[in-house]
């Protein structure tokens, strides 16, 4: 959301909701992670939100350390169903559940420092760990491309966050512009229409520059200038769709041909804005919205509405994950947080058999 780790450039949102505590580690299989067999002429698309909700083990207090409970949201059937629940030992709790593999990734805390990248085998039960070399993982997008997941994530020794592709079946990482210390990643899309990818970027020493003056001035800080580039998951290529002066993208969402962000004038400072932008033309239409959401936004298949993680707005304070629609400006409620805290979560489309 995102992001978002201890690092300055990107913690600062994600610190707000965590509660760092150790825990538990998981245990390690030599299993592989079964790659998707099904073929497109042999299947149909199924839509859900994977949840990433923690807890107290106890229920009480951090003594027995801390879980993250998984749960699924079929958008068709509406039905909210747990997974599973996994051991809360990283900097920053990230699921990502995987139907079409029975599988869900995860961020969890490595034999090093840092947060590491993991596979649970619900059929199994059996962990496997991913990545060797990561310090921090900020979102996980489990399928771009055949066999193909997604990260938003940092090297161990290195500050900037990168966008980084895993192949399942090698446990090859691929990071785009590897090379480029100065850029960093703040949050990643995908748009399973058009198979593109999206992520929002930005200067850390324009970053830095902002920080000096804000510092010095002891005013709010001004967000560095922020990029949205599209990113095509097989070739590696990029464009560039929008760049915003002296204004924060805090996340976004892409389907179909269009954008919906969510942008801030002041770093962790309200009010937050929303807009659609046009992914051709890069043309940007803000809109008028009552709610408060600054982390996740994710539009529905056809485009007239979205799930947010946040508050109603108008008076409403209750934190969950709700449905905007955008034609009739009608909110509905997917998921309260009642018991611990909701920390992100994802839209997920992928292929299942018929």
């Amino acid at each position: 959301m995102r992001n978002r780790h201890i690092l300055y450039q990107a913690v600062f949102v994600l610190i707000i909701s965590l509660i760092f505590i150790s825990g538990c580690s998981s245990g390690e299989s030599s299993t592989k992670v079964p790659p998707p067999t099904i073929k497109p002429d042999e299947a149909q698309t199924r839509e859900y939100l994977s949840i990433t909700n923690t807890e107290y083990v106890n229920g009480t207090d951090s003594t027995d350390g801390m879980k993250m409970n998984v749960y699924t949201y079929d958008l068709e059937s509406e039905a909210l169903n747990k997974m599973t629940d996994l051991p809360y030992n990283s900097q920053y709790p990230l699921t990502v559940v995987s139907l079409a593999e029975d599988t869900t990734y995860y961020s969890g805390e490595g034999k090093n420092k840092g947060d590491e990248l993991f596979a649970y085998d619900m059929r199994t039960q059996q962990v496997q760990q991913l990545s060797s070399n990561l310090f921090a993982i900020n979102a996980i997008i489990p399928d771009v491309t055949e066999n193909t997941l997604m990260m938003a994530a940092v090297q161990k020794g290195e500050r900037p966050v990168k966008v980084m592709f895993l192949d399942k079946a090698t446990q090859k990482i691929s990071i785009l512009n590897e090379q480029d210390s100065d850029t960093t990643t703040w949050d990643i899309a995908y748009d399973p229409e058009t198979e593109k990818a999206y992520a929002i970027q930005y200067s850390e020493e324009e970053q830095y520059e902002q920080i000096e003056k804000s510092n010095q001035t002891q005013k709010p800080m001004v967000p560095p200038s922020h990029t949205i580039i599209e990113i095509d998951p097989v070739t590696s290529q990029t464009r560039a769709i929008i760049k915003l002066k002296d204004e924060q993208i805090l996340t976004l969402s892409a389907r179909g041909n269009q954008l919906l962000i969510a942008t801030a004038k002041h770093i962790n400072k309200m009010p937050i804005g929303y807009s659609l932008v046009d992914l051709k033309t890069g043309q940007r239409k803000e809109l008028h919205l009552p709610i408060k959401a600054s982390s996740e936004l994710f539009l529905d298949k056809d485009g007239n509405g979205f799930y947010f993680l946040g508050e109603k707005g108008n008076g409403d304070t209750e934190r969950g994950i709700y449905y905007y629609d955008m034609k009739t400006d009608e909110i509905e409620t997917v998921f309260l947080q009642k018991e611990g805290f909701i920390n992100n979560f994802t839209l997920v489309s992928e292929f299942v058999e018929k």
